[in-house]
């Protein structure tokens, strides 16, 4: 494995669907992107604020962390 370049953040991104509503039920995506290696998670309700997010962790770095809480386990 190579060492990361310079003004690159690696992370993961899980995408899952939840019903909204009764009659009739709608589709909303929600997500969680995870800073790699150090584990910060955060959780989002749409895709705004998913690039919201990236665009925060980009311009932090690796050792601070965005305007976002980061949150283990539970959801937002």
């Amino acid at each position: 494995m190579t060492a990361p370049t310079k003004g690159t953040r690696l992370f993961t991104v899980r995408l899952w669907q939840e019903m909204v509503g009764e009659e009739p039920p709608a589709i909303r995506w929600r997500g969680k992107v995870q800073a790699l290696p150090e584990g910060d998670a955060y959780y989002f309700r749409d895709w705004p604020e998913l690039i919201a997010l990236l665009q925060a962790m980009f311009v932090s770095g690796p050792t601070e962390s965005s305007d976002s809480k980061p949150m283990e386990g539970g959801q937002r």
